[in-house]
């Protein structure tokens, strides 16, 4: 099966050592919106514009920034000044001017240096040409410890891009397309592969990528990335029952003999397993919230799709093992104190 769905006669090789300074000198300025210059101006001032200090936020806020704003911050780090627009001239234009040059300059040097092994990975990824070789590396990377936040972080960014070019339909000239900086592959009559292609091949890579994490984590973590990928309420229902339910020994054939299959019957998640998982990941989200890694609409957003799956979860347990049962007895009282405002987890 290839990866691409156009008719390939040839494809373009991936430079590795293309820098994102020099990707930028064949963009074009975008125009930033109010949002962006309120985001710009916060982190600068929340920073005192010490270089470490924007180079660690930005890499905590990377996931967030629109592709037009990284534009427009490696154009200012590439050419050393930023021209403001002539309706926003006043007195603080020289000094945001001059924060697009600072911040710009730091987020250029997380791209060019701590985001490289990502970049790179991406690449090989990209230009892997066939699913199964495709799946073959990123099982090879992680088992080397390769699918890092460098390697998310770059992912993310370029699925966001291919989501709001798919979307508008007027993609920005090139942000993220080909793995940061490289050339696009091409495809009949060489023809660039875009919009949904390319976001169908990064959301395939980040699923695959998931999975093969989840090889490693414990099960409870496991099984609730996989439910939160899930949007689909009965395929979610499905996965709850298979994983939290009593496993089948035995089935009965057409002729009514029974056949045994052997094990336990145990769950492949146990419900305490399932609900360490649920805790950690809600204390998380607080915790994250508690520091200003994110806000507070989108942690409760976070938090209200979790109990969601808690409920779900509950529902399973009630048909798969009774009301008043022990499992879901303790199931709901220890769920308690993880979604009551306030409340510290596990007390």
């Amino acid at each position: 099966m290839q990866l691409k769905s156009t008719n390939d006669d040839k494809e373009t090789s991936v430079a590795l050592d293309t820098t994102e300074l020099e990707a930028s000198q064949t963009r074009e300025t975008p125009t930033l919106t109010k949002e962006d210059k309120s985001f710009i101006t916060s982190i600068y001032n929340a920073c005192s514009g010490d270089p470490t200090a924007l180079e660690n936020t930005l890499t905590a806020n990377l996931d967030t920034m629109h592709p037009r704003l990284v534009v427009a911050l490696q154009l200012a780090a590439e050419k050393k000044e930023w021209k403001v627009e002539e309706e926003d001239t006043n007195n603080d234009s020289e000094e945001f001017a001059k924060q697009m040059v600072e911040i710009g300059t730091s987020l250029q040097t997380i791209l060019d240096t701590k985001l490289k092994d990502g970049r790179e990975l991406l690449a090989s990824l990209l230009n892997s040409g066939e699913i199964r070789k495709l799946d073959s590396i990123i099982g090879k990377s992680a088992k080397d410890g390769k699918l890092d936040m460098s390697f998310f972080t770059v992912l993310n960014m370029n699925i966001k891009d291919a989501a709001l070019n798919n979307e508008d339909g007027d993609p920005i000239s090139p942000t993220l397309a080909s793995g940061e900086g490289q050339p696009e592959v091409k495809g009949k009559e060489g023809e660039p592969t875009v919009g949904a292609n390319r976001a169908q091949i990064l959301q395939h890579i980040y699923t695959r990528c998931q999975e093969e994490l989840e090889k490693n984590v414990p099960p409870g973590i496991g099984l609730l990335n996989k439910l939160l990928r899930t949007d689909i309420p009965s395929i979610r229902t499905n996965q709850l029952s298979h994983y939290l339910g009593p496993q089948t020994t035995s089935i009965t054939s057409p002729d009514g003999k029974i056949i045994e299959l052997g094990g336990s019957g145990k769950p492949l998640v146990s419900h305490t397993e399932f609900t360490d998982a649920l805790s950690s990941a809600v204390d998380q989200i607080r915790t994250l919230e508690a520091a200003g890694g994110t806000d507070r609409l989108s942690a409760t957003n976070l938090v209200e799709n979790i109990r969601t799956i808690a409920k779900d979860a509950r529902v399973v347990l009630v048909e798969s093992f009774g009301e008043g049962s022990d499992i879901v007895n303790e199931f709901q009282r220890d769920l308690q104190p993880v979604f009551r405002p306030g409340s510290k987890v596990g007390s």
